[in-house]
């Protein structure tokens, strides 16, 4: 349960503006998070950054040079015999929807996804006790982190040319591998994605009432896991 001290300081918050929070987060994201605690539970808190992340996805898209890759796959599935080469050419038309669309559901998927991890680390983990729409409150803010590492990794994909380019230690290697362990765990090493991991930490302190270092010990722990597993599986 959250303690009531904690409580008591949340009610004397004066609240802020959607604008306040999304623009908060990156400076001040404890703050932003004790609002949240403290008011009812609000989906503009997870909808607004939500499409923000969908705008950053698309944006990328657009910036990685992928027509040629994708011609690729088309004209092989047509010529495996799978769909017919009139298919394939309306399918080679639509392609950029299609990319967009799924880019959508992604950052849509990611989020609750984000927010059922919180929610299950606070109630199994932590034996804490708080509302899952304040999970996805959390996680949605949070998102905002990854839009603008999106909108950074675009600049760097046109800015060099490299459709491998991410704000990661894998920039230190030189021209990326992607059949490379190595260079895996380095884009692995995302600036954004740790940052996010962090804001995360935080939000799941704020609405568990559970220390920041507690919670930041199992977000990470996670999120080290999970990238592990996606290296050593891929």
């Amino acid at each position: 349960m959250i303690p009531a001290a904690l409580n008591e300081s949340n009610a004397s918050l004066a609240p802020t503006s959607l604008r306040e929070k999304l623009l908060n987060v990156f400076a001040s994201p404890g703050e932003v998070f004790e609002e949240i605690v403290a008011g009812p539970p609000e989906p503009a808190n997870w909808r607004a950054p939500m499409l923000l992340v969908c705008l950053a996805g698309v944006l990328l898209f657009c910036a990685v040079p992928t027509e040629t890759l994708t011609a690729t796959t088309i004209r092989h599935v047509a010529g495996a015999g799978t769909i017919s080469a009139a298919r394939a050419e309306a399918l080679s038309e639509c392609w950029p929807l299609i990319s967009s669309l799924l880019v959508c559901v992604s950052a849509c998927a990611g989020t609750f996804w984000s927010a059922f991890v919180l929610w299950f680390i606070g109630r199994v983990f932590l034996k804490s006790r708080f509302s899952f729409l304040k999970a996805v409150e959390v996680a949605g803010l949070s998102t905002l982190v990854l839009a603008l590492g999106t909108v950074v990794t675009a600049l760097l994909i046109l800015a060099t040319g490299d459709s491998f380019a991410r704000p990661a230690l894998s920039l230190l290697t030189g021209e990326f591998n992607p059949a490379s362990k190595l260079h895996q765990l380095l884009a692995a090493m995302n600036v954004f994605h740790v940052w996010t991991a962090a804001v995360l930490s935080i939000g799941l302190a704020k609405i568990s009432g559970v220390p920041a270092r507690e919670t930041a010990l199992w977000v990470f722990g996670y999120w080290i896991v999970l990238r592990v597993a996606v290296i050593l599986l891929v």
